[in-house]
């Protein structure tokens, strides 16, 4: 299984590698900083979209009533005092 998810990041760093070589014009050299800075910004992208999923996952829990305060608790309560 390991093996899949490596040869799935390699891919995606040697086309990001490949697509930084293409934008500086194809130089002669310089395929190990191509490949350095691929694997620097898909490690950038897969931080930021951590970070999103665990802020959307932190504002999901709660839901904000009109006078400010967290109405998941206290409809939860409402709820089982009702039954």
């Amino acid at each position: 299984m390991d093996t899949d998810i490596d040869m799935e990041r390699e891919g995606q760093v040697r086309l990001r590698a490949y697509t930084i070589w293409e934008r500086e014009g194809r130089p002669q050299a310089g395929a190990e900083r191509h490949w350095t800075q691929a694997e620097e910004e898909l490690r950038a992208e897969g931080q930021d979209r951590t970070e999103a999923s665990a802020a959307s996952t932190a504002d999901a829990g709660t839901t904000a009533e009109p006078d400010g305060s967290a109405g998941g608790e206290s409809q939860a309560g409402i709820e089982a005092s009702e039954g």
